[in-house]
């Protein structure tokens, strides 16, 4: 594939590819810094806040970035709407954040002040920074946008050198706060490099209601997009013992790190599928294959990668983290489904199937829910990743299937319309 798409990936691949970096520093240094007990019940609390955080955004990026994509004077309309909307659904969801905390991680040494610290993050800030880049995103700095989003986690990675550096009393409480801090400052940033002032006060207003149905469509999906790949960590806190929940939780963050490239592939060819459908043209479909085929073989070359490398982690991580190599060994199967996952969900919503993929992907989560509940009574710790691989490629294959008969009834839609 050659043109925008291919060099906007290119560019979108860098940005993911020090997304990589950061991320994986970050983890390795929280990792140490918690050990595992600690870590396991961080990563449960943040994989909680950003599975929430997905649906408190209530789909508004994503309709701002389809309206500036399609027809840039369109951006301001959509955020007198978008602005009001998410702040009030970031206020309730972070209420059901604490109470699922409290369910979920009854056991576990989690302070309200840490809980607050992450939920604030991922559940108010996010969203509204995610606002700014969706407008980058929808002009095309596809880029620029990711880097914006990746912002916070370069002041995260030099939150946890200074934590480790200063060694506090209660190092989960200082990196939490850290935490809240980067999110807060580079929402700061953002606002001032907005490409358009904000709307004022006077302006906001509630969505209409077709647009509304439209945005909790999209906002269903980014909740189902995350869920496995967030919830997964949620569970392995509340049904693991603390010691094998950090070891899963260090695994399965860098399953969701090496599928980084495959997202970057899937934003930047996101306007070209907005402005497609919009248009009733069928030429997608030679990108839809190219995208298909390179998430398989890049899923299927990553995956033979880290089983290669899994021996290594153990002395990378420390001998508190003794045994995380042959859990990677399990996850590695996800990653091929992971990939097809993304691209498939992506084109579905794309083409106006949000619901569509909810479905699938709600089913996803079900399997995961009803196949842990079923194998970690009797298998233990490796009874969730052999969920996840299940959830994941029973997903992948329904994703396919859809795609297909989507693809394969588009051209008579066309004619007769």
């Amino acid at each position: 594939m050659k043109g925008p798409i291919a060099r906007s990936t290119l560019l979108t691949t860098l940005v993911f590819g020090l997304r990589l970096v950061l991320q994986a520093s970050t983890l390795l240094l929280v990792a140490r810094l918690l050990g595992p007990h600690g870590y396991g019940a961080f990563a449960g609390a943040a994989a909680l806040a950003v599975f929430l955080g997905a649906l408190a955004a209530l789909g508004m990026p994503l309709m701002l970035m389809r309206a500036v994509a399609r027809e840039p004077e369109q951006g301001r309309r959509v955020l007198r709407y978008a602005l009001p909307t998410v702040a009030c659904g970031g206020g309730v969801i972070m209420l059901a954040y604490l109470l699922g905390c409290a369910w979920l991680f009854p056991s576990a040494e989690l302070s309200l002040s840490v809980l607050l610290a992450v939920g604030g993050a991922e559940i108010i800030v996010q969203p509204l920074l995610l606002l700014c880049a969706a407008e980058w995103h929808g002009r095309g700095a596809v880029a620029g946008a990711q880097l914006l989003q990746v912002s916070p986690l370069m002041l995260r990675l030099a939150c946890a050198v200074a934590v480790m550096a200063w060694a506090p009393q209660s190092a989960l409480l200082a990196y939490a706060i850290g935490y809240l801090a980067a999110s807060v400052l580079v929402f700061g940033v953002a606002i001032s490099l907005a490409m358009q002032p904000l709307p004022r006060w006077g302006e906001w207003h509630w969505p209409p209601r077709r647009e509304l149905g439209e945005a909790l469509g999209f906002a269903a999906t980014e909740l189902s997009r995350n869920g496995p790949t967030e919830l997964d960590k949620a569970l392995a806190a509340s049904w693991l013992p603390a010691n094998a929940a950090g070891l899963y939780a260090v695994a399965s963050r860098m399953m969701a790190a090496v599928v980084l490239p495959v997202m970057a592939m899937v934003v930047s060819a996101l306007p070209r599928l907005f402005r497609d459908n919009a248009t009733t043209r069928s030429g997608s479909r030679r990108l839809i294959l190219w995208m298909s085929g390179v998430a398989l073989s890049y899923g299927t070359g990553v995956g033979i990668l880290l089983w290669a490398a899994a021996p290594w982690l153990d002395e990378l991580l420390g001998p508190e983290y003794r045994g995380v190599g042959a859990v990677v060994r399990t996850l590695c199967w996800v990653v091929p489904g992971l990939s097809l996952r993304l691209v498939f969900g992506s084109i579905l919503m794309a083409r106006g199937a949000a619901w569509t993929r909810v479905g699938f992907e709600v089913a996803g989560l079900l399997t995961l829910v009803l196949v842990g509940a079923a194998l970690v009574p009797e298998r233990g710790p490796v009874g969730l990743p052999i969920a996840l691989i299940c959830a994941e490629y029973a997903m992948a294959l329904a994703g396919g299937v859809m795609v297909v008969r989507a693809s394969l009834s588009r051209p008579f839609r066309d004619r007769m319309a």
